[in-house]
């Protein structure tokens, strides 16, 4: 990370405000340099209406703007250090110190765009292992979109977690059983109410703020952007919501016990940004192109009402077989009657 995502996230910030590169920046970040500034330009639009609501003020998104112009400024006084950023240890660790001036400046809107960043680079990396398609910018954006939205939701409702969520709970139910109480009292830990507190923290993020907030928008918002009909949302959530469920909770329950056990509250949404670079390509590979899955749904109904018997055929079978007794009956009596005329 230190040596290819400072230099990533310099180049981004560089080329919104001097249209230049950074000498040094490796040749894969120059690559997606392209896609990166499209969707971070689209979502600009974005902000622009959400002040309207009320979601984002004006000062965040001058605040956008102040970003690239203090990382120009730092940069233009430690030219050198910058240019040998990928080469040296020191280097990356001035980069990261800049970051988190930055981040102290300016925290919603770096954490914002420090989450769509790495959106767009794990949903590239996912859409890279389809070779027969192109590569979608607008799956590309509904997923930068959706990320930026959740880490403004996250800049706000961790506090809150953090704060109600201190230990009470779990240590209250643990004292309470005396077998348990015995076997954490000898684990040795010098604060167990910490650790249960962070546990209390992992488990309201992900049992109370991912299942009743983070999928709904994320279905609505993506289905919105790729431009699927609401019954082409129910169907894409109804299909992929229970197995992502289970593979977020195996993925982030671990993840975010060490956010909020280990990591400095403000370096937490940064981190859990770059573990979601891995998440996002585990997620866009399985929800990724709605319409594809709802196509590839439509595909699986067809193929089952095929194979499946109605009533209406049931009726028709019947049918069939009352009316091929009646014209039975009906050979049979004109057989008995030339019977009896010869």
């Amino acid at each position: 990370v230190s040596f290819w995502l400072p230099p990533f996230f310099l180049n981004l910030f560089l080329s919104f405000s001097h249209k230049r590169a950074v000498p040094g920046t490796c040749t894969p970040c120059r690559a997606m340099m392209k896609d990166t500034k499209f969707v971070l330009f689209l979502f600009a639009s974005i902000l622009a209406k959400a002040s309207g609501f009320g979601i984002i003020g004006p000062s965040e998104l001058h605040s956008i703007h102040d970003i690239s112009s203090s990382v120009a400024q730092h940069v233009a006084q430690h030219s050198t250090t910058i240019a040998s950023a990928t080469a040296t240890t020191p280097a990356a660790t001035n980069l990261l110190d800049l970051y988190k001036q930055v981040l102290a400046e300016h925290p919603l809107p770096t954490k914002m765009i420090t989450g769509g960043t790495l959106a767009v680079v794990g949903d590239a990396i996912a859409q890279s292992q389809a070779k027969d398609e192109e590569y979608s910018k607008r799956r590309a954006f509904s997923f930068m979109a959706f990320d930026m939205c959740y880490r403004a939701l996250q800049h706000v409702s961790f506090p809150v977690i953090v704060q109600q969520c201190q230990g009470q709970y779990i240590g209250g139910a643990i004292a309470s059983i005396p077998l348990l109480a015995s076997f954490f009292n000898n684990l040795g830990l010098d604060n167990p109410t910490y650790y249960y507190g962070a546990m209390e923290q992992t488990l309201a993020s992900q049992l109370g703020i991912v299942p009743f907030m983070y999928y709904p928008v994320f279905y609505v918002l993506t289905a919105f952007v790729q431009g699927l009909s609401s019954e082409e949302a129910v169907i894409r959530a109804k299909e992929t919501f229970i197995p992502l469920m289970k593979r977020n909770l195996l993925f982030w329950i671990p993840v975010q016990f060490i956010q909020f056990g280990y990591i400095e509250e403000s370096l937490q949404i940064p981190f859990l940004a770059v573990c979601g670079l891995v998440w996002t390509f585990i997620i866009s590979l399985f929800a990724g192109n709605a319409k594809k899955s709802y196509s590839d749904a439509e595909d699986d109904a067809a193929l089952d009402n095929t194979n499946k018997i109605t009533m209406e055929d049931i009726e028709e079978i019947e049918n069939v077989i009352i009316r091929s007794a009646s014209y039975k009956k009906v050979e049979e009596d004109i057989e008995e009657k030339e019977l009896v005329v010869r």
